[in-house]
């Protein structure tokens, strides 16, 4: 069985040979150790080496008009890439977000968006996009051979925050739905573009990703993701699977997401993530939706990653083996980015008790 095999037949809701396990969004300092380790630069040897099943893939934008403002590039465990930089440290992005690298370059902190403090979409729209073919997109595809293959999208609340700041929009949702309402068809029509790319070249798992909930519960109430958001992230589902009917749709949020659950079954995703530990217990969270949903994450990495010991980190992926993975439906994870300073003996340690665990008694 190869790793596309054993992660659709998990999400198929059938137990693999072993069950599928994941890299999610690693760190340079995670990569720069594991290279080192085991003294190889290619990515493909890394995830056999490890085990890894998914490999993550992006389609290629071009951003014309923000290409034109580009003074500099960023190349640091935080972020990576092309910018507009307001001084050494402040970055603009195509989207005119506008972030400053922190001193220690681990962390970006948000600054501005064009309509902070704005009541009107007059003269905004998304950024001018020159947009990959299918083709092209199928093109990159071909080199994941073996390894099944997640996009990413953004979630529009998560750019919608970004580009207004984060009170100003939630006060916009409590009392200007029309600006709300206005925002999210161009936010979600431009997102919609992008993943149908990717789903029509054959991607196996589209993820929309972007925090709608904290560690002690949701940023806004159900009542306004069922207005705002209900009706158009159904729409993207459908349109994701009328593109590809055996595309899947994964759905990201850390934090206490408890309350959202049945309305985002209720949107048609596939997979939840990451299932904070922290915040929710994954075993609960399968017993209720694991008919419904498969999970990808629930391997801590605010405590036992960065701060248990070898033993402690894979009795946590054993116990989450069983009580998550029994029936198949769980691509073993760590929950987000590994901290910089996770041990690299934690982070090995949660892909050899994949490897070891004994599968033989789940089926029993």
């Amino acid at each position: 069985m190869n790793s596309r095999d054993r992660v659709l037949c998990s999400l198929a809701h059938v137990l693999p040979d072993r069950l599928p396990v994941d890299m999610l969004w690693p760190r340079s300092e995670t990569l720069d150790a594991l290279k080192e380790h085991f003294a190889t630069d290619d990515m493909d040897s890394l995830r056999r080496k490890l085990g890894v099943d998914i490999v993550w893939v992006q389609a290629p934008l071009v951003f014309p008009d923000f290409e034109a403002t580009v003074n500099g590039e960023v190349d640091c465990p935080a972020v990576a890439g092309r910018f507009h930089f307001l001084d050494r440290a402040t970055i603009v992005d195509p989207w005119g977000i506008v972030q400053r690298i922190g001193d220690d370059q681990k962390y970006l902190e948000w600054r501005g968006g064009p309509l902070v403090g704005r009541e009107s979409l007059e003269g905004w729209e998304p950024p001018a996009t020159q947009w990959p073919t299918v083709d092209a997109m199928r093109r990159q595809l071909e080199s994941c051979g073996g390894f099944a293959t997640f996009g990413e999208i953004d979630m529009p609340f998560k750019i919608a925050w970004h580009i207004c700041g984060y009170e100003h929009f939630l006060t916009q949702m409590a009392l200007a739905p029309a600006f709300v309402h206005a925002l999210y068809d161009k936010i979600y029509a431009w997102q919609t573009r992008r993943a149908l790319i990717m789903a029509e070249a054959g991607v196996d798992v589209i993820a929309v990703v972007g925090d709608i909930a904290g560690s002690t519960g949701m940023m806004f109430s159900i009542p306004m993701f069922e207005e705002y958001d209900l009706p158009r992230f159904s729409r993207l589902v459908a349109d994701i699977k009328a593109a590809n009917p055996s595309c899947r749709v994964l759905y990201h949020s850390d934090g206490a997401l408890q309350a959202a659950i049945p309305s985002l079954i209720q949107c048609g995703i596939d997979i939840l993530n990451p299932i904070e530990s922290n915040c929710m217990d994954p075993a609960a969270v399968k017993r209720e939706y694991g008919d419904k949903l498969s999970f990808h994450g629930a391997i801590s990495v605010q405590k036992t990653i960065p701060n248990g010991t070898v033993r402690e980190v894979k009795d946590e992926v054993y116990a989450r083996i069983r009580t998550v993975g029994y029936d198949g439906g769980y691509i073993v994870s760590n929950e987000n980015s590994f901290p910089y300073n996770a041990p690299l003996e934690n982070v090995l340690a949660m892909y050899e008790a994949v490897q070891d665990f004994d599968y033989s008694s789940l089926r029993r």
